[in-house]
């Protein structure tokens, strides 16, 4: 529990910190962008830390995070009272006059906070899917003297992988003096808080920003907003339950088609006893692609509270408050009277190429938000679509692009990426009533909100032009098909492109769905499955045409009408981009080592559903306040139903992963290694005891997602070789990580004494570590030599550690 405070006060008082500022740059928003300083302390206190040791100009030690939080104190002040000039309301007035926001914001953060804390209590080993990974990242942060930090899973190199939200752990983990195996704990539980406030702070702004809310709705849609974004689940739980309870029948559960749930789901004859185990997961695995044979194909599409019951600390979830973060900058920059100056250009782009550091996808998807509020802005200043209006536009997306690379030019100037090019998606249709079970919840608050608005434009005379809106739904139509056309020219005309097809040609499923081989019939093959199946795209490009001319018949109005809220705008803009990305993916998929959309949809749906989420808590406001007849009671009731639907996932799948809240609670992510693997603990203590300099250790190497790599990862000590299959997704390259697996397994095999010796040398190996894992895979005979060639310096049970003398 003490943790747990001490944690919550700290990120308060960086918050604290960052207050002044955020209360002249966030000005424009009701709440004086008070919902966002825990994000924008943690990200401006993280960047100067950051900056500084890359530099060589600080420590990665306590004395240096305290430095750069007071030089961020310290540029706080000095932005207060520089912009004070143009603005006349204190910092003291308004927080008389407001108390009850700043109450109402930080009772959402600690009941937040402390309630997943709590969760996390019952949950916290860390172990599975990613978490090994994620805490040897903590670790060999924790360790590393300056930055870069080292990879402590290829010893001598830098991580290659966005690792802001790491190094901000890491942070926290050291003005805290929490141990580590508690921190990781700890951070979920903070990622949780500060996603629900950011996401109750969007949404609260955008009700109070209308001027038309009553007392407490703000505050009430605000916490639906974090509801919508955090706390519910895709549709799935709902139909697990129908399935465990034996409803529907073979055709239809065949038709739903959500991978793996008739194969592996069991049907209890109970609503809710779902088999235990993992059930749970299938719900990230809704969007069902398949090869031309009719072989399944991995698609992930992850929402917040999955991420959150699984507790990995990965960047997507390590971005989410930062994200909401560059969503308040962005709605500021929409209600803003002025164009942005230099300074608040240089703060902007910290905050949105932060986001290229936390998880690169996120920055160019948050640039597209915040231009188009900037366009919104000043296409109503200037009243026309002008060259000045698209001089200001284009002046302010390449400003905001290239300082948010130039700012974090260490990071881009070390980091290599498996990403290479875009390529056209030519098979895989996602399936209506699949993205309905992804986004059934949302699409149904939001279309309800866009009709509302449309109804109340047509009464005020300002929705004429149907042509027009049917003519941009045809334009979007033929819009994205050119998109997956352009996507294949350059497979056409390059080498490299010629080949990637030939390769497509000569897999096995093409060859066995295709008669003929040839880039014609490939083409073929794909209009046909899209003409089989083309519900997803009318559907979405017709939201999509919806509210681009909504949008326009907001901007262009006549002389003396009276104009909807900015917040009206900045909710179109977010259910524009959210339903674009959504169909995006249907066209083309960022080329990386999968070889397949999996990773795209996984990055592009997360964004969605925190854009479509934040939208739905506003639109059930627009509709709900004011209006009255048959329509709002069936909005009433399909939403309520929808909502019930969603929360069967909350309320099943969070307890399930708990394992009933049956364990005793703690926040130790190593508690498990200490009741069950006591030997291997105790090996960790005395490594981590002994770790000064950063010894090099070799330890037997395995597969990705396997127990393999345990100790670097519980140590962040510097392993020769970690999990090879991300090493080679980081690099983008497989060939060191292969020659290192190789010769990490001659070290444990070898009867060559002289060799053993050499390959040690060659990594700098000071210890070895011979453990179960170690010995259930070489033989003992292999294993003896180390006692002839090195010094035994640990020996507890089936683990010993021996060291190697270095000069």
């Amino acid at each position: 529990m003490i943790y747990v405070v001490i944690w919550w006060l700290i990120v308060g008082i960086l918050g604290w910190l960052v207050w002044p500022l955020a209360f002249r740059l966030l000005r424009h928003l009701p709440d004086r962008g008070y919902a966002f300083i825990k994000a924008l302390g943690l990200l401006l206190v993280g960047y100067v830390f950051w900056l500084l040791s890359s530099g060589g100009f600080l420590g990665n030690t306590w004395g240096g995070i305290v430095f750069a939080a007071l030089i961020v104190a310290g540029l706080a002040v000095a932005y207060y009272r520089w912009r004070g000039t143009d603005d006349e309301v204190g910092m003291r007035d308004w927080l008389r006059a407001n108390w009850r926001v700043v109450l109402a914001v930080e009772a959402v953060f600690a009941v937040a906070f402390g309630g997943w804390a709590l969760y996390r209590a019952y949950t916290p080993e860390i172990a599975a899917t990613e978490k090994p990974m994620e805490f040897a990242f903590l670790n060999a942060i924790l360790r590393s003297e300056r930055f870069p930090p080292y990879d402590p899973w290829m010893s001598g190199y830098a991580i290659s992988y966005y690792h802001f939200g790491y190094i901000i752990m890491a942070m926290l983990t050291r003005l805290s003096g929490v141990p580590s195996s508690y921190a990781f704990n700890l951070g979920i539980a903070l990622l949780f808080a500060l996603t629900a406030t950011g996401s109750y702070g969007v949404v609260s702004d955008l009700v109070a920003a209308t001027g038309r809310a009553r007392q407490g709705q703000a505050v009430g849609y605000g916490v639906l907003g974090a509801v919508f974004v955090v706390l519910i689940g895709n549709l799935e739980g709902l139909f697990e339950a129908l399935y465990s309870k034996g409803l529907g029948s073979a055709a239809f559960w065949n038709w739903l088609d959500v991978k793996e749930l008739v194969s592996r789901g069991q049907v209890t004859g109970r609503w809710f006893d779902l088999g235990g185990g993992w059930w749970w997961w299938r719900a990230s695995r809704v969007i069902h692609d398949k090869t031309l044979t009719g072989i399944s194909q991995e698609v992930i599409d992850e929402f917040p509270f999955f991420s959150f019951i699984l507790g990995d600390m990965h960047p997507h979830v390590l971005a989410l408050p930062f994200v909401l973060l560059s969503l308040a900058l962005a709605f500021n920059l929409l209600r803003r009277q002025h164009p942005l100056g230099w300074a608040e250009y240089l703060l902007y782009a910290v905050c949105l190429g932060g986001l290229g550091f936390l998880n690169t996808w996120d920055f160019p998807i948050y640039l597209f938000v915040v231009v188009l509020a900037y366009a919104v802005n000043r296409y109503q200043h200037w009243g026309r679509l002008s060259a000045d209006w698209i001089r200001e536009v284009v002046y302010c997306m390449i400003l905001l692009f290239g300082l948010g690379l130039l700012l974090y030019v260490p990071f881009w100037v070390t980091f290599r990426s498996q990403a290479g090019g875009v390529l056209p998606n030519l098979f895989n249709v996602t399936r209506l009533h699949q993205y309905l079970l992804m986004f059934g919840m949302f699409v149904f608050v939001v279309a309800g909100f866009l009709l509302a608005l449309a109804r109340e434009l047509r009464k005020a005379g300002r929705l004429e032009g149907w042509k027009v809106g049917l003519s941009l739904w045809m334009g979007v139509a033929a819009a994205f098909p050119t998109l997956l056309l352009v996507s294949i020219a350059p497979l056409v005309l390059t080498e490299r492109g010629r080949q990637y097809v030939q390769g497509v040609l000569n897999s096995e499923p093409v060859r066995m769905a295709l008669g003929e081989q040839t880039l014609g019939s490939l083409l073929n093959k794909a209009v046909s499955l899209r003409l089989a199946d083309p519900w997803l795209f009318l559907f979405l490009s017709g939201m999509i045409a919806l509210v681009i001319f909504l949008v326009l018949r907001i901007l262009n109005q006549r002389p003396g009408d009276r104009r909807p809220s900015p917040a009206v705008l900045f909710v179109l803009i977010m259910i524009g981009t959210g339903l674009l990305l959504t169909f995006v993916v249907e066209f083309v998929y960022l080329r990386d080592t999968f070889g397949t959309r999996m990773n795209t949809i996984f990055k592009f749906y997360y964004q969605a559903w925190v854009l479509l989420g934040l939208s739905s808590a506003y639109g059930a406001w627009y509709v709900l306040e004011g209006r009255r007849g048959w329509g709002r009671y069936v909005f009433v009731l399909g939403g309520s139903l929808l909502l019930a639907a969603s929360l069967v996932y909350t309320v099943t799948a969070g307890p399930s992963k708990a394992g009933g809240f049956k364990v005793q609670p703690t926040l130790d992510g190593l508690d498990y290694v200490r009741r069950y693997e006591p030997d291997e603990y105790a090996a960790i203590q005395w490594l981590n005891a002994h770790g000064a300099g950063n010894p090099v250790i070799v330890e037997a190497v395995g597969g990705s997602f396997t127990s393999f790599a345990r100790i670097s990862s519980r140590t962040g000590l510097p392993a020769v070789l970690g999990w090879s299959g991300h090493e080679y997704q980081w690099r983008g390259s497989g060939e060191e990580a292969g020659q290192r697996e190789r010769e990490v397994d001659e070290i444990y095999s070898s009867q060559d004494f002289q060799r053993t010796l050499e390959l040690l040398k060659k990594y700098d190996v000071t210890y070895v570590y011979v453990g179960p894992l170690e010995r259930g895979k070489y033989s003992a005979a292999s294993l003896e030599k180390f006692d002839t060639l090195l010094e035994v310096a640990f020996q507890q049970g089936a683990v010993t550690i021996y060291r190697r003398h270095t000069p």
